[in-house]
Protein backbone atom coordinates (compact mmCIF):
# COMPACT_ATOMS: atom_id res chain seq x y z
CA UNK A 1 0.00 0.00 0.00
CA UNK A 2 1.30 3.18 -1.17
CA UNK A 3 1.91 6.05 1.67
CA UNK A 4 -0.12 8.80 -0.24
CA UNK A 5 -2.56 9.25 -2.88
CA UNK A 6 -2.24 12.36 -5.22
CA UNK A 7 -5.60 13.25 -6.19
CA UNK A 8 -5.99 14.73 -9.42
CA UNK A 9 -8.92 16.28 -11.36
CA UNK A 10 -9.00 17.41 -14.53
CA UNK A 11 -11.10 18.99 -17.19
CA UNK A 12 -9.80 20.16 -20.50
CA UNK A 13 -6.46 20.42 -19.47
CA UNK A 14 -4.52 18.94 -22.61
CA UNK A 15 -1.72 21.81 -22.27
CA UNK A 16 -0.90 21.28 -18.76
CA UNK A 17 -1.61 17.68 -17.59
CA UNK A 18 2.25 16.17 -19.38
CA UNK A 19 3.74 18.70 -16.68
CA UNK A 20 1.67 17.73 -13.64
CA UNK A 21 2.26 13.87 -14.22
CA UNK A 22 5.75 14.51 -14.88
CA UNK A 23 6.11 16.78 -11.74
CA UNK A 24 4.47 13.73 -9.38
CA UNK A 25 7.17 11.17 -11.44
CA UNK A 26 9.76 13.29 -10.41
CA UNK A 27 9.03 13.36 -6.69
CA UNK A 28 12.27 11.91 -4.19
CA UNK A 29 9.74 10.43 -2.45
CA UNK A 30 8.36 7.47 -4.34
CA UNK A 31 6.27 5.67 -2.36
CA UNK A 32 2.70 7.44 -3.98
CA UNK A 33 -0.20 6.51 -6.02
CA UNK A 34 -1.77 9.08 -8.67
CA UNK A 35 -5.50 9.10 -9.57
CA UNK A 36 -6.20 10.79 -12.24
CA UNK A 37 -10.11 11.92 -12.33
CA UNK A 38 -11.23 13.33 -16.10
CA UNK A 39 -14.60 15.05 -16.15
CA UNK A 40 -15.02 14.55 -20.15
CA UNK A 41 -12.69 15.96 -21.70
CA UNK A 42 -12.85 16.46 -24.96
CA UNK A 43 -9.26 17.94 -25.74
CA UNK A 44 -7.54 14.32 -25.40
CA UNK A 45 -6.81 15.04 -21.49
CA UNK A 46 -7.30 11.32 -20.95
CA UNK A 47 -5.29 9.99 -23.61
CA UNK A 48 -2.13 12.16 -22.92
CA UNK A 49 -2.50 10.74 -19.20
CA UNK A 50 -2.90 7.11 -20.14
CA UNK A 51 0.02 7.32 -21.72
CA UNK A 52 2.41 7.04 -19.10
CA UNK A 53 3.63 3.51 -18.27
CA UNK A 54 3.34 3.87 -14.87
CA UNK A 55 1.24 1.12 -13.06
CA UNK A 56 1.36 3.66 -9.81
CA UNK A 57 -1.21 5.96 -12.23
CA UNK A 58 -4.67 5.28 -12.37
CA UNK A 59 -7.04 7.10 -15.03
CA UNK A 60 -10.57 7.44 -14.40
CA UNK A 61 -12.88 9.03 -17.31
CA UNK A 62 -16.32 9.92 -16.03
CA UNK A 63 -18.84 11.74 -18.24
CA UNK A 64 -19.04 15.65 -18.19
CA UNK A 65 -20.58 17.24 -14.99
CA UNK A 66 -18.79 20.52 -15.00
CA UNK A 67 -18.25 22.31 -11.63
CA UNK A 68 -20.97 21.00 -9.85
CA UNK A 69 -20.10 17.83 -10.30
CA UNK A 70 -16.55 18.10 -8.47
CA UNK A 71 -17.26 16.74 -5.27
CA UNK A 72 -18.20 13.78 -7.24
CA UNK A 73 -14.99 13.91 -9.23
CA UNK A 74 -12.33 14.14 -6.03
CA UNK A 75 -14.81 11.44 -4.39
CA UNK A 76 -14.20 8.88 -7.63
CA UNK A 77 -10.74 9.80 -6.51
CA UNK A 78 -11.21 8.52 -2.64
CA UNK A 79 -12.75 5.42 -3.42
CA UNK A 80 -9.49 4.26 -5.00
CA UNK A 81 -7.32 5.76 -3.12
CA UNK A 82 -5.50 3.07 -0.69
CA UNK A 83 -3.25 5.18 1.34
CA UNK A 84 -3.29 7.15 4.91
CA UNK A 85 -2.45 10.75 3.04
CA UNK A 86 -4.49 12.32 0.52
CA UNK A 87 -2.53 15.21 -1.55
CA UNK A 88 -4.05 17.36 -4.18
CA UNK A 89 -2.69 18.12 -7.62
CA UNK A 90 -5.39 19.90 -10.17
CA UNK A 91 -4.52 18.90 -13.38
CA UNK A 92 -2.98 22.21 -14.65
CA UNK A 93 -0.73 22.75 -11.50
CA UNK A 94 2.55 20.96 -10.67
CA UNK A 95 4.87 20.33 -7.41
CA UNK A 96 8.36 20.69 -6.68
CA UNK A 97 10.48 17.83 -6.51
CA UNK A 98 10.76 17.91 -2.41
CA UNK A 99 6.84 18.30 -1.94
CA UNK A 100 6.26 14.94 -0.66
CA UNK A 101 9.61 14.74 1.17
CA UNK A 102 9.25 17.99 2.78
CA UNK A 103 5.21 17.54 3.88
CA UNK A 104 4.88 13.85 4.65
CA UNK A 105 7.05 14.21 8.08
CA UNK A 106 4.76 17.01 9.25
CA UNK A 107 2.51 14.01 10.09
CA UNK A 108 4.53 12.22 12.61
CA UNK A 109 2.18 14.48 14.95
CA UNK A 110 -0.99 12.07 15.29
CA UNK A 111 -2.67 15.37 16.00
CA UNK A 112 -2.26 16.98 12.20
CA UNK A 113 -5.46 16.44 10.22
CA UNK A 114 -3.94 18.56 7.23
CA UNK A 115 -0.53 20.57 6.13
CA UNK A 116 0.09 23.19 3.31
CA UNK A 117 2.20 25.77 2.82
CA UNK A 118 3.65 28.66 0.20
CA UNK A 119 2.24 28.14 -3.51
CA UNK A 120 4.55 29.46 -6.40
CA UNK A 121 2.34 31.05 -8.81
CA UNK A 122 3.10 29.82 -12.35
CA UNK A 123 1.67 31.02 -15.65
CA UNK A 124 1.21 29.15 -19.05
CA UNK A 125 4.10 28.61 -19.73
CA UNK A 126 4.88 27.04 -16.35
CA UNK A 127 7.13 30.00 -15.42
CA UNK A 128 7.25 31.33 -11.94
CA UNK A 129 6.04 34.61 -11.69
CA UNK A 130 5.71 35.30 -7.68
CA UNK A 131 5.39 33.28 -4.45
CA UNK A 132 2.04 33.36 -2.60
CA UNK A 133 1.23 33.26 1.35
CA UNK A 134 -1.43 34.73 2.51
CA UNK A 135 -1.93 32.54 5.93
CA UNK A 136 -2.26 34.06 9.51
CA UNK A 137 0.86 34.50 11.81
CA UNK A 138 1.93 32.62 15.05
CA UNK A 139 -0.15 29.50 15.99
CA UNK A 140 -3.76 29.97 14.09
CA UNK A 141 -1.49 29.33 11.18
CA UNK A 142 -0.88 25.77 13.00
CA UNK A 143 -4.59 26.08 13.53
CA UNK A 144 -3.12 25.28 17.72
CA UNK A 145 -5.46 25.47 18.88
CA UNK A 146 -7.52 23.38 17.75
CA UNK A 147 -10.30 25.79 15.96
CA UNK A 148 -8.02 28.83 15.77
CA UNK A 149 -7.49 29.13 12.13
CA UNK A 150 -11.42 29.32 11.34
CA UNK A 151 -12.07 32.85 11.60
CA UNK A 152 -9.14 33.84 9.20
CA UNK A 153 -10.19 31.17 6.91
CA UNK A 154 -13.56 31.89 6.94
CA UNK A 155 -12.72 35.99 5.67
CA UNK A 156 -10.65 33.69 2.70
CA UNK A 157 -9.57 30.96 1.57
CA UNK A 158 -5.44 30.78 1.56
CA UNK A 159 -4.88 26.68 1.96
CA UNK A 160 -3.92 26.95 -2.15
CA UNK A 161 -5.27 23.11 -2.81
CA UNK A 162 -1.18 21.53 -4.46
CA UNK A 163 -0.20 22.41 -1.33
CA UNK A 164 -2.36 20.69 0.48
CA UNK A 165 -2.34 17.23 2.01
CA UNK A 166 -4.73 15.60 4.35
CA UNK A 167 -4.73 12.83 6.73
CA UNK A 168 -7.25 9.89 5.14
CA UNK A 169 -9.08 8.90 8.23
CA UNK A 170 -9.68 13.02 9.14
CA UNK A 171 -10.81 12.81 5.53
CA UNK A 172 -12.98 10.23 5.98
CA UNK A 173 -14.13 11.48 9.60
CA UNK A 174 -16.03 14.50 8.01
CA UNK A 175 -17.70 12.26 4.81
CA UNK A 176 -15.33 12.91 2.33
CA UNK A 177 -14.60 16.21 0.22
CA UNK A 178 -17.06 18.63 0.51
CA UNK A 179 -19.30 20.27 -1.79
CA UNK A 180 -22.07 22.12 -0.86
CA UNK A 181 -25.25 22.73 -3.36
CA UNK A 182 -24.60 25.15 -5.62
CA UNK A 183 -20.86 25.73 -4.94
CA UNK A 184 -18.73 25.39 -7.40
CA UNK A 185 -15.36 24.29 -5.48
CA UNK A 186 -14.47 21.69 -2.36
CA UNK A 187 -11.76 23.24 -1.10
CA UNK A 188 -12.81 25.96 1.23
CA UNK A 189 -15.63 24.10 2.36
CA UNK A 190 -13.74 20.90 2.90
CA UNK A 191 -11.00 22.91 4.80
CA UNK A 192 -13.25 24.53 7.40
CA UNK A 193 -15.03 20.74 8.17
CA UNK A 194 -11.30 20.04 9.44
CA UNK A 195 -10.30 22.76 11.02
CA UNK A 196 -12.60 21.49 14.23
CA UNK A 197 -10.95 18.58 14.29
CA UNK A 198 -7.39 18.71 14.71
CA UNK A 199 -4.09 21.13 14.34
CA UNK A 200 -2.67 21.54 10.47
CA UNK A 201 0.56 21.88 9.75
CA UNK A 202 2.92 24.31 8.07
CA UNK A 203 6.08 23.96 5.74
CA UNK A 204 8.50 26.90 4.97
CA UNK A 205 9.32 25.71 1.86
CA UNK A 206 6.77 25.91 -1.30
CA UNK A 207 5.34 22.91 -2.07
CA UNK A 208 3.20 23.39 -4.60
CA UNK A 209 2.98 25.29 -8.17
CA UNK A 210 -0.75 27.12 -9.06
CA UNK A 211 -1.21 27.45 -12.91
CA UNK A 212 -2.82 31.06 -13.58
CA UNK A 213 -4.27 31.39 -17.13
CA UNK A 214 -7.27 32.35 -18.69
CA UNK A 215 -9.25 29.24 -18.89
CA UNK A 216 -9.57 28.36 -15.00
CA UNK A 217 -12.33 29.24 -13.03
CA UNK A 218 -10.96 31.26 -10.74
CA UNK A 219 -10.60 33.71 -13.46
CA UNK A 220 -13.54 32.77 -15.62
CA UNK A 221 -16.32 33.02 -12.77
CA UNK A 222 -15.11 36.71 -12.31
CA UNK A 223 -17.14 37.75 -14.85
CA UNK A 224 -20.31 35.55 -13.16
CA UNK A 225 -22.04 35.92 -10.25
CA UNK A 226 -20.09 35.08 -7.13
CA UNK A 227 -21.29 31.56 -5.26
CA UNK A 228 -23.55 32.81 -2.50
CA UNK A 229 -21.15 30.94 0.88
CA UNK A 230 -23.21 31.70 3.47
CA UNK A 231 -24.83 28.30 4.19
CA UNK A 232 -21.45 26.25 4.45
CA UNK A 233 -19.76 29.23 6.28
CA UNK A 234 -22.17 29.24 8.94
CA UNK A 235 -21.89 25.86 9.03
CA UNK A 236 -18.25 26.79 10.38
CA UNK A 237 -18.97 28.63 12.31
CA UNK A 238 -21.33 26.66 14.72
CA UNK A 239 -18.71 23.90 14.19
CA UNK A 240 -16.48 25.60 16.07
CA UNK A 241 -18.64 27.85 18.09
CA UNK A 242 -16.89 26.00 21.07
CA UNK A 243 -13.70 26.25 20.44
CA UNK A 244 -13.39 29.88 20.58
CA UNK A 245 -13.45 32.70 23.28
CA UNK A 246 -16.85 34.87 22.93
CA UNK A 247 -15.29 37.56 21.16
CA UNK A 248 -13.72 35.65 18.23
CA UNK A 249 -16.89 33.53 17.85
CA UNK A 250 -19.17 36.93 17.80
CA UNK A 251 -16.24 38.78 15.57
CA UNK A 252 -16.48 35.32 13.41
CA UNK A 253 -20.13 35.45 13.27
CA UNK A 254 -20.37 39.07 12.45
CA UNK A 255 -17.80 38.68 9.85
CA UNK A 256 -20.29 35.53 7.95
CA UNK A 257 -23.01 38.13 7.73
CA UNK A 258 -20.64 40.67 5.06
CA UNK A 259 -19.65 37.94 3.27
CA UNK A 260 -21.69 38.68 0.53
CA UNK A 261 -20.56 42.11 0.24
CA UNK A 262 -16.74 41.02 0.41
CA UNK A 263 -17.12 38.55 -2.10
CA UNK A 264 -18.86 41.59 -4.26
CA UNK A 265 -15.86 43.91 -3.82
CA UNK A 266 -12.97 41.34 -3.96
CA UNK A 267 -15.14 40.14 -7.67
CA UNK A 268 -14.86 43.70 -8.79
CA UNK A 269 -11.26 44.51 -7.96
CA UNK A 270 -10.59 41.31 -9.92
CA UNK A 271 -12.66 42.61 -12.68
CA UNK A 272 -10.36 45.72 -12.61
CA UNK A 273 -7.43 44.37 -12.19
CA UNK A 274 -8.09 42.52 -15.48
CA UNK A 275 -9.16 44.69 -17.66
CA UNK A 276 -5.64 46.44 -16.85
CA UNK A 277 -3.77 43.42 -18.12
CA UNK A 278 -5.87 43.44 -21.00
CA UNK A 279 -5.77 46.52 -22.11
CA UNK A 280 -9.60 47.29 -21.71
CA UNK A 281 -9.18 50.59 -20.43
CA UNK A 282 -12.58 52.31 -20.80
CA UNK A 283 -13.79 49.23 -18.90
CA UNK A 284 -11.21 49.23 -15.95
CA UNK A 285 -11.51 53.07 -15.46
CA UNK A 286 -15.37 52.52 -14.97
CA UNK A 287 -15.16 49.75 -12.54
CA UNK A 288 -11.80 52.15 -10.78
CA UNK A 289 -14.61 54.87 -10.49
CA UNK A 290 -17.40 53.13 -8.86
CA UNK A 291 -15.48 51.52 -6.50
CA UNK A 292 -13.72 54.84 -5.65
CA UNK A 293 -17.30 55.96 -4.94
CA UNK A 294 -18.74 52.89 -3.15
CA UNK A 295 -15.65 50.73 -1.60
CA UNK A 296 -14.44 50.82 1.96
CA UNK A 297 -10.98 53.13 2.13
CA UNK A 298 -8.97 49.90 1.41
CA UNK A 299 -10.75 49.65 -1.39
CA UNK A 300 -10.61 52.65 -2.84
CA UNK A 301 -7.15 53.25 -2.39
CA UNK A 302 -6.26 50.34 -4.85
CA UNK A 303 -9.27 52.53 -7.03
CA UNK A 304 -7.03 54.95 -7.43
CA UNK A 305 -3.82 52.89 -7.69
CA UNK A 306 -6.42 51.13 -10.70
CA UNK A 307 -6.88 55.04 -11.80
CA UNK A 308 -3.41 55.68 -12.02
CA UNK A 309 -2.70 52.71 -14.03
CA UNK A 310 -5.24 53.44 -16.48
CA UNK A 311 -3.50 56.47 -17.28
CA UNK A 312 -0.23 54.97 -17.32
CA UNK A 313 -1.40 51.84 -19.63
CA UNK A 314 -0.46 49.54 -16.69
CA UNK A 315 -1.27 47.15 -14.14
CA UNK A 316 -1.49 46.45 -10.37
CA UNK A 317 -0.34 43.17 -10.04
CA UNK A 318 2.85 44.84 -8.37
CA UNK A 319 1.01 45.68 -5.60
CA UNK A 320 -0.56 41.82 -4.81
CA UNK A 321 2.78 40.14 -5.62
CA UNK A 322 4.88 42.51 -3.24
CA UNK A 323 2.52 41.51 -0.54
CA UNK A 324 2.15 38.05 -0.98
CA UNK A 325 -0.98 38.21 -1.99
CA UNK A 326 -2.78 36.30 -5.46
CA UNK A 327 -1.44 37.98 -8.09
CA UNK A 328 -1.60 37.39 -12.15
CA UNK A 329 1.41 37.77 -14.63
CA UNK A 330 1.94 41.04 -15.38
CA UNK A 331 1.69 42.88 -18.70
CA UNK A 332 5.47 43.23 -18.68
CA UNK A 333 5.57 39.53 -17.80
CA UNK A 334 3.44 38.03 -20.36
CA UNK A 335 5.13 41.03 -23.48
CA UNK A 336 8.25 39.29 -22.30
CA UNK A 337 6.95 36.10 -23.18
CA UNK A 338 5.09 37.09 -26.37
CA UNK A 339 8.47 38.42 -27.07
CA UNK A 340 9.94 35.38 -26.77
CA UNK A 341 8.04 33.24 -28.77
Amino acid sequence: MPLVTVVTPTYRHSRFIDACIRSVQAQTFEDWEMIVVDDGSTDGTPDVAESFADPRITVVRRPHEGLSGLGGAYGAALALSTAPLVAILEGDDTWPQTKLAEQIPLFDDADVVLSYGPAGLIDAHGCVYARYWGTPTGPAARNDPVGSIVPALARGNFLVSPTVMVRRAALDGIGGFVQPEGIPYVDHPTWLKLAPIGKFAVSKSVVGYWRRHAEQYTTRGLEEAAPDGGVYLSAAVADARSLLAPDAWRELDASVKVDPDRQLARATVGRGRLDLLNGRWTDASRIWRGLLRTGSPAIRAIAVLGLVSVVGRTDIEWLFRSTGRLSWPSRRHLASHRESD
